[in-house]
């Protein structure tokens, strides 16, 4: 269905071919067929429309679209209806956006913004609400950190990106899947991904979902417009989070206990190390999860970040992003580490080029 929609929509966005492919997906041409006959239809596509903006993330207007299109694909609505329904539903997000001017912040739009999403490639992500904390000197003392502020909430993975996950990029891009070392794939975390692999992967997934990808061909972020910036609060694709968005999240943002570790003080609990991994990678998820509800944040594979590795300053900083240099940030540690690599305050600096059969990368999406 979604290759057909493509092949016979062109026009359309593939934001929506999405949302309605995943109504499909979902069974909800069966239950409208099922709830025309109690003659309860327009209620129910009510609720289904809430349904996909509360399991997916979807928007109103498009979720409202989406099962409005499979309701008069099936003749049990009419177009008058639909056009009517819709006229209503778009005045109203007119109406919620003129209410402030630029971006609504977390608070203002709370009721909308869920607690989890999950991606067009069925990645999992978290929400991470906007903040300031104390980010480390990256050699693990405290006292020589710095303020940060971050003044756009966004997503982050739920789990670093799985080889289930990259395989099936692969697959559709026709490339040859990255080799798993013999330790099997599935839900292990991909490896031998170099950071342009990795940014390869996140323009996919943004054109996958008909939204403006994050990176241009030399690595540079894009904003909306098309236009390279240095603001990361000003990209809305799929991107690698930032070192600082890194850090805040794996602390725990505001939820954060203080823990050296990404979710607890014991690295046993949370982190597949040189002590247990068996010299391996593990299969995501299989640890304690953090405050926001992240796994593998420490350990298991050093992750990609969008920054370029320099020195930390002491002066206060808001979206902070290094982008010169010639070395990418990593963070986590991985499976061969020893317990210094897991704490939050440790950094690690790669070529980007390269491909290490120890370091892969999580998903970031900043909120619009």
């Amino acid at each position: 269905v979604n290759g057909l929609l493509k092949d016979f929509c062109p026009e359309e966005p593939r934001g929506k071919i999405f949302a309605i492919t995943q109504c499909l997906r979902e069974g909800i041409a069966k239950e409208l067929i099922d709830s025309s006959k109690r003659k309860t239809i327009r209620i129910e596509m009510s609720r289904f429309s809430k349904r996909m903006q509360d399991d997916f993330g979807m928007k109103e207007e498009i979720s409202t679209w989406s099962v409005d299109s499979i309701a008069l694909a099936l003749k049990l609505t009419s177009e008058e209806e639909v056009t009517k329904v819709m006229k209503k539903t778009s005045s109203r997000v007119i109406e919620q956006r003129s209410e402030h001017l630029g971006r609504r912040t977390f608070a203002e739009k709370s009721n909308e913004t869920r607690a989890e999403m999950i991606s067009a490639n069925r990645d999992e992500l978290v929400f991470v609400e906007c903040g300031s904390f104390l980010m480390s000197d990256g050699r693990g003392k405290e006292g020589h950190s710095h303020e940060l502020t971050l003044t756009q909430s966004y997503y982050i993975g739920k789990y670093p990106v799985t080889f289930e996950e990259y395989d099936r990029y692969c697959d559709e891009k026709g490339t040859r899947r990255l080799e798993d070392e013999n330790w099997g794939r599935g839900r292990r975390p991909v490896i031998n991904v170099s950071w342009w692999d990795a940014i390869s992967y996140c323009n996919w997934l943004s054109e996958k979902e008909g939204i403006r990808k994050a990176y241009d061909d030399k690595g540079n972020f894009l904003d909306k417009d098309g236009r390279t910036t240095t603001d990361p609060s000003k990209v809305f694709g799929y991107r690698l989070p930032t070192e600082a968005e890194w850090e805040y999240a794996a602390r725990g943002g505001k939820k954060s206990k203080g823990y050296k570790y990404a979710g607890s003080d014991n690295p046993d609990l949370v982190a597949w190390y040189t002590n247990n991994s068996g010299s391996k990678t593990q299969e995501v998820g299989q640890k304690k999860r953090n405050e926001l509800g992240m796994f593998d944040m420490s350990g298991n594979i050093w992750e990609w970040c969008s920054d370029f590795y320099g020195g930390y300053s002491n002066i206060r900083k808001t979206n902070p992003f290094a982008f010169d240099g010639s070395r990418r940030v990593s963070r986590g540690g991985a499976w061969y580490s020893e317990v210094f690599d897991l704490l939050l305050t440790c950094r690690n600096a790669i070529l980007p080029e390269k491909a290490p059969y120890y370091v892969g990368f999580r998903l970031c999406l900043t909120i619009s």
